[in-house]
């Protein structure tokens, strides 16, 4: 422990510093888990349209026979 005042106002500083940089840490955890969930969802999202996209040109390509077919 200090014993002058300087001394003193130095550990405050100290501890007002850790105490910040612990909570920059926190936040910048958080942050991360946060880019990397939005991350996953587009993903899903993105895996979503293409399997839609497919089950669409697989039907246009069903009622394409089945017209040629009906007409032929």
């Amino acid at each position: 422990m200090a014993d002058t005042i300087g001394g003193k106002l130095t550990e405050a500083g100290n501890t007002v510093a850790e105490a910040a940089q612990k909570a920059a840490n926190k936040v910048g955890e958080k942050a991360t888990e946060v880019k990397d969930w939005a991350s996953q969802q587009i993903d899903k999202a993105k895996n979503r349209i293409d399997e839609k996209s497919t089950e669409a040109s697989n039907a246009d390509e069903e009622a394409r026979v089945d017209a040629a077919a009906k007409n032929g």
